[in-house]
């Protein structure tokens, strides 16, 4: 009797396990689809992903999140809806860049900085002469 016993709990726990790496599995997936989505500017694929209740501050086994991404693309119209969600930007990724600074580093003198002030990143006294 107390071997069925012990192989049933040891069936249990083995069920248990496999089920946990399904959810793992699944969480993980849904994760890189989310960023996926980011990099490639589906905003309307990553609106929904937002609304069903993915959080804006997933990040991947680099520590990079959809901001990262999406700064680093140049797809304002996804860092706007992060924003909109309240992303965190200062979450750091494995390389101690936040998203933040990376919309800073694409921007500089190509486009407004819209995760922070709307000053210009390429400093003061930076002018050009578009005379010629």
């Amino acid at each position: 009797m107390e071997e069925t016993y012990g192989f049933l709990i040891s069936l249990a726990m083995a069920y248990q396990s496999s089920q946990k790496d399904i959810t793992d599995d699944f969480k993980m997936r849904r994760i890189e689809n989310f960023l996926s989505r980011a990099s490639r500017s589906d905003r309307v694929r990553h609106n929904l992903m937002l609304r069903e209740g993915i959080s804006p501050n997933v990040q991947d086994y680099d520590n990079i999140t959809a901001l990262h991404l999406a700064a680093s693309e140049d797809h304002d119209s996804i860092v706007e809806l992060l924003l909109h969600y309240k992303v965190d930007v200062n979450l750091d990724d494995r390389w101690h860049k936040t998203g933040k600074e990376t919309n800073e580093m694409t921007t500089m003198g190509n486009r407004e900085n819209i995760t922070g002030d709307s000053s210009s990143s390429t400093g003061e006294g930076d002018e050009r002469d578009d005379s010629r």
